[in-house]
């Protein structure tokens, strides 16, 4: 992650309500926010179904799904079967905006990052979400588990599994405390281990010692 993006993002101000009105996002609710191709093996169907049994739980909460691609009318057919209305918001990047810093904005209304992978490298999406102080939920699947420490800098939870994304999702809403816990964690733990600029130097050593040999 770019911690120089990251801190300017968090230190900028930002209209809440006119976010919420620019896209349809529903006021006053405790959001659950995805980012990533809305593709099977990102758990879309899975993130729905927590969604929709959540929904018909707690008449607070709403789900956010920004991604890089818009889906199919048969996809957003399917999507519409889980009956969400206004308690699922889909977002393509275009509408978010061209700048990292727009999604960025738009991520800081999140209460709650979840990213249900079936299979998965290690996501920036995740990196960034943690890194701009929002507790997180993912799957213990590939790189995942290097980021988040279940309890510690997130939620680990089994892919394949809605009713494991619901027992983390709604964790995390009923515990303020633990919101915060995995806030501070995730958040440092990430801008310590994460840092691109960090991450270039490795390669370039890398590099050097490659060339030498």
């Amino acid at each position: 992650v770019n911690p120089a993006e990251i801190e300017a993002a968090r230190a900028a101000e930002i209209d809440r309500a006119a976010l919420e009105r620019k896209f349809g996002i529903p006021p006053e609710k405790f959001l659950v926010f995805c980012v990533g191709q809305f593709i099977d093996r990102k758990g879309r169907w899975i993130f729905l179904e927590a969604a929709r049994k959540l929904s018909q739980k707690y008449s607070d909460i709403a789900f956010v799904w920004i991604s890089n691609s818009k889906p199919s009318a048969e996809e957003l057919k399917r999507a519409e079967s889980y009956n969400l209305s206004e308690r699922f918001v889909f977002i393509t990047s275009d509408q978010v905006g061209k700048e990292r810093d727009d999604l960025f904005k738009l991520l800081r209304l999140a209460d709650v990052f979840a990213l249900p992978s079936y299979v998965e490298g290690l996501p920036i999406s995740l990196l960034e979400a943690m890194a701009l102080g929002k507790p997180s939920v993912s799957t213990c699947v590939n790189g995942i588990p290097e980021a988040v420490k279940h309890l510690e800098t997130g939620l680990l939870i089994e892919p394949d599994s809605a009713e494991n994304l619901i027992g983390a999702i709604e964790k995390l809403k009923n515990d303020e405390r633990l919101r915060e816990k995995l806030s501070e964690g995730g958040r440092e733990f990430v801008l310590r281990n994460f840092d691109e600029r960090r991450a270039a130097q490795i390669a370039w050593e890398g590099y050097k010692e490659a060339f030498r040999a």
